[in-house]
């Protein structure tokens, strides 16, 4: 009866053996095909990315172009303004006695008793740095007229600071 026992309890160890392998089986097969999946999908997801990727930057260029047009456009505004506001109604000076300059400041004023330097801006346009210096420059009192002579022994310069006190 001991033979037999251990010949039952054999078989009965084997059928478990065999389901316990077969179970492994097929969890290795549900993986595999979980892992196949992800691998589907994460190739799916990276041509979604690629593809979003190639529409950011078509985007992204005509973003720039409308931004480069709009400030095309402003700069274009600006020298129409610059050119038309001695002849507005606002401009409190005689529109003949302005001179264009151009840059760094668009240019002169003359009247009877005072010569403006005059920068004209449309919209929100402010004072780059470079005119921000000289604006800063002129309130230092750190102006001067000067004469430049082409003569037959050469050239000269004759300077003549202004007195800071008759800045305004």
């Amino acid at each position: 009866m001991g033979i037999l026992f251990f010949g039952v309890l054999l078989v009965i160890l084997s059928i478990y053996i065999a389901i316990y392998f077969n179970k492994i089986d097929k969890a290795k097969d549900k993986t595999n095909q979980v892992n196949l999946d992800l691998e589907i999908e994460n190739q799916r997801l990276s041509d979604l990315y690629n593809e979003v990727c190639v529409i950011n930057d078509s985007i992204t260029g005509e973003l720039n172009k409308v931004v480069h047009q709009k400030k095309s456009s402003e700069v274009r505004l600006g020298k129409v303004g610059e050119n038309l506001a001695p002849f507005t109604d606002g401009w409190p000076w005689d529109p003949n006695n302005f001179r264009f300059i151009g840059s760094p400041i668009d240019g002169i004023q003359f009247t009877e008793d005072r010569i403006y330097l005059i920068e004209i801006k449309t919209g929100k346009a402010r004072l780059s740095k470079y005119q921000a210096k000289f604006k800063d420059l002129i309130r230092a009192g750190k102006i001067t007229f000067a004469t430049y002579r082409i003569g037959e022994e050469g050239t000269e310069v004759e300077e003549f600071p202004i007195e800071k006190e008759f800045i305004k």
